[in-house]
């Protein structure tokens, strides 16, 4: 599983995490991220948690973890506040305060906390981690501390049943299977590549996926879609010049996460192919 897959599962799995588990999944990455220096803390007696979710003692990192997906503005600059305002009241020496979400702040929010709060509170480095910096700092971690932390599946052949392939030579063709996935088995291609052709594939490959990244985003507007299937039409066509043709289909229920209960999705699988006069259908297993 490649770095971008191995992110997009990260990222999906956040997203699906609500209230203590979220707070739960918090406390894995604090413990990986400070090795024999991360007190995970929950709310207990009339204190509660002293608005302190989990620290680094040593490292003086207070950590504020809450799940904002779908949560009103006015409550999210609220609930920053009072967090911030009560650590710093409740602790000595708080040197970084982390706001840690399964969200993206809106713009709002962020200018909040830029304009107000680190104003306010010049000494404490005052950090939010959403969606994308949580999915990329875990991404940076080793793949058994991925699997630790959010419980993500990265053995890289499991098993599914064998899935045909089609020649694809138009990105409208292409374009249900992009739209529809929700990551990417590593692709094949030739053994005889030369490196101009590695390079051809390597990038192609990449443009299908960030166009993939980005589907939902432009579903909603036809001449965005059409923009897309030309493009990826320009990019089978220059893969077509130089005598190699790309194969594609998917894979449903594909296990994206672990635990007893895996969150399943579609994958894609692509393989780029030397023509050789008529080719036949190609599958994977």
């Amino acid at each position: 599983m490649d770095r971008n897959s191995l992110r997009k599962l990260v990222e999906d799995q956040l997203l699906r995490l609500e209230g203590n588990a979220f707070q739960d999944c918090m406390d894995r990455l604090g413990l990986e991220l400070y090795p024999g220096d991360y007190q995970p803390v929950r709310a207990a007696g009339p204190k509660g948690d002293t608005k302190n979710d989990g620290y680094s003692p040593r490292s003086r990192v207070f950590f504020a973890a809450h799940a904002t997906r779908g949560e009103r503005i006015d409550k999210t600059k609220v609930k920053i506040r009072g967090d911030l305002e009560g650590c710093l009241q409740e602790h000595r020496d708080v040197r970084v305060w982390r706001f840690l979400t399964n969200d993206t702040l809106p713009g709002e929010v962020d200018q909040f906390i830029d304009n107000e709060l680190r104003p306010l509170y010049r000494a404490v480095t005052i950090e939010v981690w959403g969606l994308r910096t949580l999915a990329d700092e875990i991404c940076k971690l080793r793949r058994e501390q991925v699997d630790r932390i959010v419980d993500v599946i990265t053995v890289d052949e499991p098993e599914f049943e064998v899935v045909l392939l089609g020649h694809v030579k138009t990105g409208r063709d292409l374009w249900p299977i992009l739209s529809g996935c929700l990551g990417w088995l590593e692709h094949v291609e030739p053994d005889d590549c030369t490196d101009e052709e590695q390079d051809l594939i390597d990038g192609a490959i990449q443009t299908l996926r960030d166009w993939s990244d980005i589907s939902g985003d432009i579903e909603f507007s036809r001449s965005s879609v059409r923009d897309a299937q030309r493009s990826i039409t320009a990019i089978l066509e220059e893969l077509a010049e130089k005598g190699l043709a790309l194969y594609a289909g998917a894979a449903d229920n594909y296990p994206l996460t672990g635990g007893p209960s895996p969150f399943l999705g579609t994958v894609a699988i692509f393989k780029v192919v030397r023509v050789v006069g008529k080719q036949p259908q190609a599958s994977a297993s």
